[in-house]
């Protein structure tokens, strides 16, 4: 941070500690709002994206391009990409990783925000008022606390407050290391989230708010001190003028180099992913998604304003859904009025804070578009932006808007001296109580978020695999999906056991084929099972064989038709030498199964449909015969 000594201060109050005192507070609050949040973290697990991220970059030895580089639900985010490839190689399925990432990203964008407001308002000890209730609303709270929305969101965060104070510093004091610093912002940014794209549109206005409102004071002209604080001389016009000219000189390198990086992201992003988020996954669903202003009133009237209290104070989750706001009417009246009380107190004592305060309310717009871009279609909701991961980043505009007022120059007149004699106690009365509404809505939020199903099913899931794995048989494990209210089979095949356990030690073969079938029931354990038949492989003409195969296979018709699924064989089979055979129904997918000389049984897992089997032996064995048994589903027996 800058010391309080590299610019002046802008208010005739004076500092009451000093700048290494105030620099430990910034600490110890950003230090304590990234406690709770973890805290709040702590109490979930692995959920939905989690699951996927976890088993897209467990299946890649290394992290190359081909994982750094992929299309995660039309996001690019090769730095989120990173740090899931090292949480799913260095702990598989260990949530203690996953947390600390989500600690040392939120130290960070709390170390960012806090620089923010030191250059804003110039190491004053006022800082820490705009820095507490950024850090405590529960705006930013849920993508703080989910992981593969954490990845994206924290370093968004970081990035467009550290792009902000960098610009500021740059106009002030022109020195390129700030130029560098708000250019690596945007690239740190875009390495996580598309919406980093908005990062140097963010600084940009916040530079001009910021020139506007300290123009008074510290533009190239003088305060008008007669006549109304808003009256403006023609020099005063030409000399505003004269300081935006030289603000786009000071400025305008870092621009260019902005606006190269964006090309260059652009590029890449067409190539890699060519579309907005969601647009790949298929719909039953008939009709067109919410409206616009569904979205609208469902962002600005649920979502954000209720927050500017420390609301919603309630949650609703619908399983396997992420907790959404749910204000009481209570709470979105109160965010109203604080939003009120702000304002009236802004545009009484502070001069030239009306078009910061248009910025803070228009932001939200920009979530709002980009949902209706990237995710609009028959499955959405409106209440998708009552997540509220889709506006973590208002919470960097909300706070450098409040910097600005607190920075602006103080209105003259009776009314604005009025206001500045209770203006003190009235902001630490507002602070304790949007504080104390946000630590409810923190509690309250955290036991909603504590329900995973996820956690519920995997963990005993784990540790009953372990278990068979160790057993003398030690036999391998039928692909199943999981639950529904772990993961939606929309997301197939991500939802299958194979996927979702990768990379996890100790666990049997997941596959094709076991000799001992079990199923999971619905608290994770394994109870043994049997084929109930849909259909049967009849007994076949041979007497002492039923169907032979030779070394160049054959089909076995069934009983009857199967639809397109998949399906378990009981195979009862008697083969001549050690080797593998391979298994497909007429349509669909071949599974290829161990067999070993003798009389044995195995249970075969295929994808597909038709009236028939075929079997192909190979690696050794070139004749089997084929017993009769079922096609069908497994049941527990």
């Amino acid at each position: 941070m800058p010391s309080a000594a590299e610019v002046p201060a802008t208010s005739s109050t004076p500092a009451t500690i000093s700048s290494r005192a105030l620099v430990g507070l910034c600490a110890l609050v950003v230090v304590a709002a990234t406690a709770l949040r973890t805290w709040v973290a702590g109490a979930g697990w692995f959920y939905w994206d989690d699951l996927l991220l976890h088993g897209h970059a467990a299946a890649h030895r290394l992290p190359g391009a081909e994982l750094l580089l992929s299309d995660h639900d039309g996001h690019l985010m090769p730095g989120g990409m990173a740090l899931v490839w090292l949480a799913a190689h260095t702990a598989p399925l260990d949530f203690r990783l996953p947390l600390l990432q989500i600690a040392a990203l939120h130290l960070l964008a709390g170390a960012a925000l806090a620089r923010m407001l030191w250059v804003l308002l110039r190491g004053r000890p006022v800082l820490l008022v705009p820095l507490v209730l950024a850090l405590a609303i529960p705006l930013g709270l849920p993508a703080a606390t989910w992981w593969s929305a954490a990845v994206n969101a924290l370093p968004l965060t970081a990035a467009m407050a550290w792009a902000v104070a960098s610009t500021i510093r740059l106009a002030e004091t022109g020195h390129r290391r700030h130029a560098v610093g708000a250019v690596l912002a945007t690239v740190v940014g875009l390495l996580f989230v598309e919406k980093a794209v908005l990062v140097p549109v963010v600084a940009a206005a916040v530079l001009l708010c910021w020139w506007w409102t300290v123009k008074g004071d510290h533009g190239d002209y003088k305060n008008n001190q007669h006549g109304d604080d808003d009256d403006e001389t023609a020099a005063d016009h030409r000399a505003r003028h004269r300081g935006l000219a030289l603000l786009w000189r000071s400025t305008r390198a870092m621009w260019a180099a902005q606006a190269l990086v964006l090309a260059a992201w652009a590029a890449v992003f067409a190539v890699t992913v060519g579309r907005a988020g969601g647009g790949l996954v298929p719909s039953d669903s008939d009709g067109p998604g919410p409206g616009l202003w569904a979205l609208v009133d469902n962002t600005y009237r649920l979502s954000v304003l209720p927050t500017l209290a420390g609301g919603p104070w309630q949650w609703e989750r619908w399983h396997p859904g992420p907790p959404m706001a749910d204000p009481p009417a209570m709470a979105v009246a109160a965010g109203a009025l604080v939003c009120a009380l702000v304002l009236a107190w802004s545009l009484t004592t502070r001069r030239h804070t009306g078009p910061a305060w248009a910025l803070a309310a228009l932001y939200p717009l920009a979530s709002v578009l980009m949902v209706a871009v990237g995710r609009l279609g028959p499955d959405t909701a409106a209440e998708i932006v009552r997540t509220l991961r889709y506006h973590a980043d208002s919470v960097v505009v909300l706070a450098a808007v409040l910097g600005l007022a607190l920075a602006a120059p103080r209105r003259q007149g009776r009314r604005a001296l009025a206001a500045a004699r209770w203006e003190r106690w009235a902001v630490a009365g507002l602070v304790v109580v949007v504080v104390s509404s946000s630590s409810y809505s923190l509690l309250t939020y955290r036991g909603v978020w504590a329900e995973q199903p996820s956690r519920d099913y995997l963990l005993p899931l784990v540790e009953a695999l372990r278990e068979r794995e160790s057993s003398p048989s030690g036999e391998p494990m039928l692909e199943t999906e999981v639950p529904p209210e772990v993961l939606l089979p929309v997301t197939a095949p991500a939802n299958r056991l194979g996927a979702v356990l990768a990379g996890v030690p100790g666990l049997p073969p997941i596959g094709a084929w076991t000799g001992e079938p079990v199923v999971v029931d619905a608290s994770g354990g394994l109870r043994p099972a049997d084929v109930v038949p849909g259909r049967t492989i009849p007994q076949g003409p041979e007497a002492d064989c039923g169907h032979r195969v030779s070394a160049d296979g054959a089909r076995i018709g069934l009983d009857g038709p199967l639809l397109y699924r998949d399906w378990v064989l009981r195979l009862n089979l008697l083969v001549d030498a050690d080797g593998t055979v391979a298994v497909r129904l007429d349509e669909g997918e071949e599974a290829t199964v161990p067999v070993t000389a003798g009389l044995g049984t195995v249970f075969v897992r295929v994808e597909g449909g038709g009236t028939g089997v075929t079997l192909t032996p190979s690696g050794g064995t070139a004749d089997l015969c084929v017993g009769s048994g079922p096609v069908g589903v497994l049941v527990p027996r």
